[in-house]
């Protein structure tokens, strides 16, 4: 059963928004072979959510090949997402032999993370074997990476304490950003055209405070980060174009400081009333 807001499984670890390209190999709904060359929104321990346009069969077995690394892999297809952040089929999907490690990325379990209230998920690399970890940080941990732009923890490949940094995600060649138009009276942002991204992404998870020109807040925390912007998910009623303010970090609300964004983009998520915003960072006036 889905229960999370991108449609993907119930996580057995935290999540990560990786934009992976793969070919998708398997029959379609018909009973058809195929192959598709496209990629994820989500990938997780136990599997991700892909964009595939063909029509697939909840419970039918396909084969997932990650095109950086040529890793294969079976999966399961377990449902077609209620609603779509690409505007494509999107389907959330099991890994039938979680052995293999076919993101590239390690998840810790949930079982796994310290039991504190402070805890940071980012993606980090190892700076010797240049392996990669969702980790799951402290608060002083990641202040210490914020600050010396790299942390030392265990590296299960090199079997020793290594120093590990933020694992940056760089836009492929010819990944391009939808265009940004007014949003359409059903609320969804209209496609079309393209727009390049500007700086490269961290996928970090950092509590973030909302707040509308009305007054109307919310709690959140980010899903990944750029020098210009920050993606999160929430419940308040924003629209392409409006001001918007955000709180982030790690101190109490009252300790952050109001940083004036611009919503760039919305996406509905799956659960109703909550969206994903693109926000880009303003100079404070």
């Amino acid at each position: 059963m889905l229960n999370d807001s991108l449609g993907t499984l119930p996580r057995r670890s935290e999540r990560a928004l990786l934009r992976i390209p793969i070919r998708v190999e398997g029959k379609d709904s018909l009973g058809n072979a195929f192959e598709e060359t496209t990629y994820t929104q989500v990938v997780n321990r136990s599997g991700g959510l892909i964009v595939v346009s063909h029509l697939l069969q909840p419970g039918a077995v396909i084969r997932i090949t990650n095109l950086k690394s040529q890793v294969p892999c079976s999966f399961q297809v377990v449902t077609r997402a209620a609603r779509s952040l690409s505007g494509t089929p999107e389907w959330g999907v099991k890994c039938l032999k979680p052995e293999i490690d076919i993101w590239g990325v390690h998840f810790p379990t949930r079982a796994e993370e310290p039991s504190r209230a402070d805890l940071v998920h980012v993606l980090l690399e190892c700076q010797e074997c240049f392996s990669r970890e969702m980790a799951v940080l402290t608060g002083e941990q990641y202040r210490k990476l914020a600050a010396e732009s790299s942390v030392p923890r265990p590296c299960p490949k090199c079997g020793a304490t290594r120093n590990w940094q933020c694992a940056f995600i760089e836009a492929e060649a010819d990944e391009v950003l939808p265009s940004l138009p007014a949003p359409s009276a059903s609320g969804a942002t209209p496609r079309g055209g393209a727009e390049k991204r500007r700086h490269r992404r961290l996928v970090l998870k950092l509590p973030l405070g909302v707040r509308l020109s009305d007054g109307s807040e919310e709690a959140s925390k980010t899903e990944n980060i750029s020098k210009s912007g920050l993606c999160f998910a929430c419940s308040l009623e924003m629209h392409v174009g409006e001001r918007v303010y955000v709180r982030l970090g790690l101190d109490s609300p009252e300790e952050r400081s109001d940083l004036p964004a611009r919503i760039m983009w919305r996406r509905p998520a799956k659960d109703k009333g909550r969206a994903f915003y693109g926000v880009k960072l303003e100079r404070r006036e």
